[in-house]
């Protein structure tokens, strides 16, 4: 399945887009809040690749910039319950170029689209790491509904208890969140 925007496209995450991935997941900074640490090299972007797919429960996706083709991140579905019509969307990053763009607001709204309008979700829910105010900012500012936190939720690089912050979007409230993505997207 690609989904497909104005400005990007979302395709299944394979090993062709592992080169772009290279180039734009080296800078570390990029990836402080994420579970693990930036690609040190080609070999290990595959391996990241081939464990995306291992991982039940998880739909990984390239971000590719629509007019150059170029790859921009990745990102996913996880946590998928269909008993329960709910899904996550995270392992959401992208390379420096693609950062404070319209890039990220673009792929939530394909995800959430895709989410809401087709697979038939009631619940889309997000978790970012509590030292992550940036993504916590981004999160409400989509419309998106800060839930809580989890305390000592995971162990992530270096061997940190990260705290967990959750976040969701409801059936009741995405035609309010899919119109603020689309006006954050014009502009």
């Amino acid at each position: 399945m690609v989904l497909v925007g104005e400005g990007i496209r979302l395709e299944p995450l394979s090993q062709e887009h592992a080169q772009g991935l290279y180039s734009r997941g080296r800078f570390e900074p990029d990836w402080a809040y994420m579970p693990r640490a930036c690609f040190v090299d080609a070999a290990d972007v595959r391996h990241w690749i081939d464990e995306a797919h291992a991982t039940p429960g998880h739909v990984a996706f390239a971000i590719v910039e629509s007019a150059r083709g170029r790859v921009a991140g990745s990102t996913r579905y996880l946590n998928i319950r269909p008993a329960h019509r709910s899904l996550e969307i995270g392992w959401t990053w992208l390379g420096q170029d693609y950062q404070r763009t319209a890039v990220n607001t673009e792929a939530k709204l394909l995800l959430m689209t895709h989410a809401f309008e087709r697979l038939g979700c009631i619940r889309v829910e997000f978790k970012t790491d509590a030292r992550n105010a940036r993504s916590q900012q981004a999160l409400e500012r989509i419309g998106a509904r800060r839930e809580g936190v989890l305390r000592n939720h995971m162990i992530v690089q270096g061997g940190y208890r990260r705290d967990s912050v959750f976040f969701s979007v409801t059936e009741e409230e995405w035609p309010e969140v899919k119109q603020r993505l689309r006006d954050m997207c014009r502009r």
